[in-house]
């Protein structure tokens, strides 16, 4: 995507033209698809969920539950995430025995609207109420994890409700680091970047710093989207004591769950909260 988004800048300097713009509609990717009526995940239980968010709209869900199931984790997508497409994710996240929820955001799948950076953040927000108010859903052992743009739901999630941890995936500190790592000093030297105010709100930098529940931060050394320096200064910078980062060698920007470190710090952080929570019910 790097290489992609270079090229396009030097198309634009050729052009004629001084600014690129990164807005709303350069970051969100909707489209329209269907929910088939079985989705076959091993063993899992897969039950489809509308849930009603704000302007008379809803998103629509999926939640996989297991019998001995030990916590939940709620999951938020990158900016081209859709749940029809998402298996290796239903995998990776339910091969420990967690209960998951994954979400289309507005104008994605079946989900009503069209996004924006604030209404998907408050989306985000009602759709953690939603799942908190089921029963066997503990706020002190949900898990929040967030691949790419959905690293910046999971720790807006993080900061506004209760939450057991936190996983972010190939995450950005902030969207100026972001595109500064996208269009380097060469390319600024002839091309304006202008970036729309709404999509700088996002700063995960700023929430992992009192962000005190235990954190994994997952990053790939050859990630061409996020720079794994962003990765690495978010867990250096967070306020968790409990912390873990992997880098992966060699990995790029998606299907670093199936890397075997990922998924034993996964199954570590479950254990973590878990026993954490266990700790605390029995004071």
């Amino acid at each position: 995507m790097r290489t992609t988004v270079l090229l396009l800048a030097l198309s634009v300097v050729l052009a004629g033209c001084s600014t690129i713009t990164i807005d709303e509609e350069t970051v969100f990717q909707p489209k329209p698809s269907v929910t088939p009526e079985t989705f076959s995940v091993d063993d899992v239980d897969l039950s489809v969920r509308n849930i009603p968010v704000a302007d008379s709209a809803s998103v629509n869900g999926w939640h996989l539950t297991q019998a001995d199931a030990e916590t939940t984790v709620l999951f938020f997508g990158g900016n081209g995430f859709y749940l029809v497409q998402s298996k290796g994710y239903l995998r990776a996240l339910t091969r420990p025995p967690v209960n998951a929820f994954l979400w289309d955001y507005r104008g994605y799948g079946r989900s009503d609207g069209a996004p924006s950076a604030a209404n998907v953040r408050d989306d985000a927000l009602a759709v953690y109420d939603s799942l908190v108010a089921r029963p066997g859903v503990s706020p002190d052992e949900l898990l929040v994890w967030g691949h790419s743009l959905g690293s910046f739901l999971a720790t807006h999630v993080a900061s506004e409700r209760t939450v057991g941890g936190v996983v972010l995936e190939n995450p950005a500190t902030n969207v100026n680091d972001w595109k500064s790592y996208l269009f380097p000093w060469y390319v600024r030297l002839f091309l304006g970047v202008e970036v729309d105010p709404a999509l700088q709100q996002d700063d995960n930098l700023e929430r992992v710093r009192s962000l005190e529940v235990p954190l994994l931060v997952v990053g790939g050394s050859e990630d061409q989207v996020t720079n794994p320096a962003m990765a690495r200064r978010l867990h250096a910078e967070a306020a968790s004591e409990n912390r873990r980062l992997v880098i992966v060698d060699g990995g790029g920007h998606n299907d670093l769950y199936e890397d075997p470190e990922v998924r034993a710090a996964y199954r570590a952080l479950i254990d973590e909260i878990t026993t954490e929570a266990s700790a605390q019910s029995s004071r």
